[in-house]
């Protein structure tokens, strides 16, 4: 019979904040910890809410859903049409 996982975070919860083991030294579990969880060969990523725990489906992904606006600006701006050294558009005149 498996266990939600819901009652595993719970018991992980109770293990590190009320009966912390002897020879534990990290912190309790805390409001915005991220704990994973491997079970059966599958980790799931789970947030440590205020009252429960929010899974986190694609936390662990290597490739981001999309790109920082910082990222996409250093693409625009290593284009060759706007290379620091050869453009003279004004800074405004950038499509971002």
């Amino acid at each position: 019979q498996d266990v939600p996982n819901n009652e595993i975070l719970e018991e992980l919860f109770q293990m590190f904040n009320l009966s912390r083991p002897q020879d534990f030294e990290g912190h309790s579990l805390s409001v915005s910890d991220v704990i994973a969880l491997k079970r059966n060969g599958k980790v799931s990523v789970h947030y440590v809410d205020s009252i429960g725990f929010k899974e986190l489906p694609g936390f662990l992904d290597t490739k981001p859903e999309r790109l920082s606006v910082l990222q996409n600006l250093k693409e625009k701006c290593d284009a060759p049409e706007c290379n620091p050294t050869v453009c003279r558009k004004a800074r405004d005149e950038h499509e971002l």
